[in-house]
């Protein structure tokens, strides 16, 4: 497996709307795919909260939709669903990874 610098932002806190967080992207290539992180961190003690989704798609194609996620700072809330509309085989292919059936891959 070959990870990637990920790339990391960080947010300032605008009170009362949000507050301070650093959001990091990573990606990751392994056999025919990549997977893609996101990981949103508000305070280094607190646990980051984590979203990962595997696509299977070339590095540069995986390269071109991270950097299109960082760039549109997609929160992990988000992450599966901007995936899937930019790559609509990553979902059905997370579902037959995680045991599902899917008949369109």
């Amino acid at each position: 497996m070959k990870q990637n610098v990920p790339l990391v932002r960080s947010f300032s806190a605008l009170e009362p709307y949000q507050e301070a967080y650093t959001l990091a992207c990573s990606l990751e290539t392994e056999g025919q795919g990549c997977w893609l992180t996101v990981s949103r961190t508000k305070a280094p003690d607190d646990p980051a909260d984590t979203a990962r989704t595997w696509v299977p798609a070339p590095e540069e194609e995986c390269g071109r939709l991270l950097q299109f996620l960082y760039e549109n700072s997609v929160q992990p809330e988000l992450w599966q669903d901007a995936i899937s509309c930019w790559y609509p085989q990553a979902e059905q292919a997370e579902n037959l990874r995680e045991g599902g059936a899917s008949c369109e891959l």
